[in-house]
């Protein structure tokens, strides 16, 4: 595989590279593929010689910051443009796009795909023939689009959103207006500045009559001079904790047109003479196709996380191994040899190889749901596009949760140096935290979950047997059986096993849905249902969509598994696969004891010694781990993490630049007479 990956520069972390029980190249090609890995390397390539790329200037202003954002993402537009590989998946193309440019720069990766992904994915989408006109332009850099969903006083709540289209047949123009500034839309990323045409979803009123949540391309600015146009105001949602190279604002219509053609018109349309047309037997229908389109986006974010993820883990395990401190006699030891620092990171790197699978997979679904949304639209599909919609929703907080928690623990892990800025941690854990609003807040996601799972309940409970596309609930038809299970486990090895694992969380999706079915029921009856399922989110609902998602991703790994032709590979992959649930099952014990599942108090310590165990046994694999996922040098741009483990050598260099910068303060003048006279006050 010479002719594929180089080897790593030799230096601190050889110890462990040895100690690997796998080769991390023949991992790295397992996960990429072998033509993915040709693309990655032409696009990394391109990336180090363009003059966009090279450096790192400190930016200062929030101007200079979009700048410099909107040039890179330009600049990167074009570069993917050059590249060509007829043997890569489309899928995995993107996915490596994507992955390269948010660990790049993440603010440049927001503002890509307003020139390549979201605004002509949902034309795609949800528009038809003829708005290909706008893809055409958009491709070509002529537009720059962006997506305008939320409001200032409605986010997830997208049943209430409060702007408004009404038909004007005497003119055959559609009047989109804000009633107020708690309906302006807001958080597009692109809308501040640069986007000439927005995506905007708003409610379609014809005479008079409501016909709910509709999405329409509407020109926003002169594309020549980035001028509003008349009866569109914009403005500017101002510096973010995080990626502020992204000018997202706010955008407010006073009965301003547009023509009727602008409608996307996939699942609906209006006629020029005012007849709202569409091919579904029931509107439901419309908002699952619609649903189910708008996933991807979600599904994007869903990976996102694990990329932050992943690079914040890059450096904090490359560090663990490389730092010293303490040791049974005079000699000190790594801390990545200590059980602590091993619990701290390894169970968050298991998360990430799983969820990355996960979301690969994922997007495979939802790009097969679109494709075959463009060719027909019937009842099935559109049950489709809502499992879709319910997975992506449950698996975004779930991953968002994960890495949040995963780069903070990486930070700690690092010490002192984690908490300076060259080690990037602080801007990978500002540019995160995003993730855990836009695109759904994840408490409302979640909750979308256990909503759809409460309907299945009530199916099985009716005698009907659960069959969905992805099979993501099948197993729910079985409750009755798999509640009547016991944890029976009496060894570490028992206890780690893949069918063990399964078998736990099964149960324990079943115990939560029957358990929150009875509270929900309780609670409906004098409270209604609003209350209710409000009332049953903490300890019921919003733990039930957690174990169903993370029993989703083992799923998927068990596949992956399967498939994988290397026996060293498959092994460290049960061993991530066991440790990420039962590092998971192990905050499920309560309930797992609880619902009788679980009787002996042994279990406890069994589940407790069989992490601790995996953690040790994967200790020796984490740095090979990590190199067959890393992102390279140059995109980690960390003084902490890279390759060569030269920790101390760049942090001296970092350390001498600062002290250089700072060396003589211009306000030493105004200061240095008050600190030696403590007569004078500051």
């Amino acid at each position: 595989m010479s002719h594929l990956l180089q080897d790593l520069p030799p230096g601190s972390l050889d110890y462990y590279r040895k100690q690997a029980s796998f080769d991390w190249k023949r991992m790295k090609v397992f996960i990429d593929t072998e033509d993915g890995i040709k693309f990655q390397n032409n696009l990394y390539k391109k990336l180090q010689m363009h003059p966009e790329f090279l450096g790192n200037p400190l930016l200062q202003t929030l101007d200079e910051k979009r700048n410099k954002a909107t040039q890179q993402a330009l600049a990167y537009a074009s570069i993917v443009k050059s590249l060509t590989n007829s043997e890569i998946t489309t899928i995995k193309r993107e996915d490596i796009i994507l992955r390269t440019i948010l660990q790049f720069n993440p603010s440049a990766a927001f503002k890509y795909p307003g020139i390549k992904r979201l605004f002509t994915s949902a034309l795609q989408n949800q528009g038809t023939q003829r708005h290909h006109k706008f893809i055409q332009l958009a491709e070509s850099g002529k537009i720059y689009g962006c997506f305008c969903m939320t409001e200032i006083g409605h986010g997830s709540d997208t049943k209430n959103l409060r702007t408004t289209v009404v038909y004007d047949k005497e003119k055959g123009e559609f009047v989109v207006n804000t009633p107020d500034f708690p309906a302006a839309k807001c958080w597009a990323g692109g809308l501040a500045e640069l986007a000439t045409h927005a995506i905007v979803y708003a409610q379609l009123y014809i005479n008079r009559i409501h016909w709910g949540l509709h999405g329409f391309v509407v020109p926003i600015r002169n594309p020549e001079t980035l001028l509003p146009y008349e009866g569109v105001i914009l403005g500017d949602m101002g510096e973010k904790i995080g990626v502020n190279g992204a000018d997202n604002g706010f955008l407010i219509f006073d009965k301003y047109r547009f023509p009727r053609e602008n409608i996307l018109n996939r699942f609906a349309d209006v006629t020029p003479e005012g007849n709202y047309v569409t091919s579904a037997t029931d509107l439901k229908n419309v908002r699952g196709a619609v649903l189910g389109a708008l996933s991807i986006a979600r599904v994007t974010v869903t990976a996102k996380s694990e990329f932050y993820g992943t690079k914040a883990l890059t450096i904090a395990v490359r560090y663990a191994a490389v730092r010293k401190q303490f040791g049974p006699k005079d000699e000190e030891v790594s801390i990545l040899e200590y059980q602590s620092m091993q619990y701290r990171l390894l169970p968050y790197l298991a998360a990430a190889y799983i969820i990355r699978f996960f979301s690969m997979y994922l997007d495979e679904v939802t790009q097969e749901f679109v494709k075959e949304s463009k060719e027909r639209n019937d009842p099935a599909l559109a049950r489709r596009g809502m499992e879709i919609h319910v997975i992506s929703a449950g698996a975004k907080p779930v991953s968002g949760w994960t890495f949040r928690d995963a780069i903070q623990e990486c930070r700690e892990a690092c010490g002192g140096y984690g908490y300076l800025k060259a080690s990037r941690i602080g801007d990978i854990k500002n540019d995160q935290d995003s993730i855990n609003t836009y695109e759904g807040e994840n408490h409302v996601l979640i909750q979308q979950v256990s909503n759809w799972l409460l309907k299945v309940c009530s199916n099985v409970q009716n005698g009907n047997k659960i069959s969905t596309h992805l099979k993501s609930a099948d197993f729910l038809s079985n409750a009755s059986k798999i509640l009547k299970n016991k944890f029976n486990a009496t060894s570490v090895v028992e206890v780690c096993k893949v069918e063990n694992i399964i078998d736990t969380y099964q149960w324990l999706v079943c115990y939560l849905l029957r358990e929150t079915k009875r509270k929900f029921d309780a609670l409906k009856q004098s409270e209604g249902s609003f209350w209710a399922r409000s009332n049953t989110q903490i300890f019921y609902c919003k733990n039930l969509s957690t174990a169903f998602v993370q029993h989703l991703f083992l799923q998927r790994m068990i596949t992956v598994i399967n498939r994988s032709p290397d026996a060293n590979i498959r092994n460290v992959l049960l061993k991530l696969f066991s440790l990420y649930g039962l590092y998971n099952i192990e905050k499920f014990l309560p309930s797992l004891f609880g619902g009788g599942y679980v009787e002996k108090p042994e279990a406890t310590n069994l589940v407790h010694e069989a992490v601790l165990t995996l953690c040790r046994d994967l200790k020796n694999d984490a740095v090979a781990l990590i190199d067959a996922i890393a992102p390279p040098d140059f995109l980690l741009n960390s003084i902490l993490g890279k390759s060569d483990g030269r920790v101390y050598q760049r942090l001296q260099i970092a350390l001498i630049r600062s002290s250089s910068e700072a060396s003589r303060l211009k306000w030493s003048s105004e200061t240095v007479g008050k600190i030696v006279n403590p007569r004078n006050k500051l």
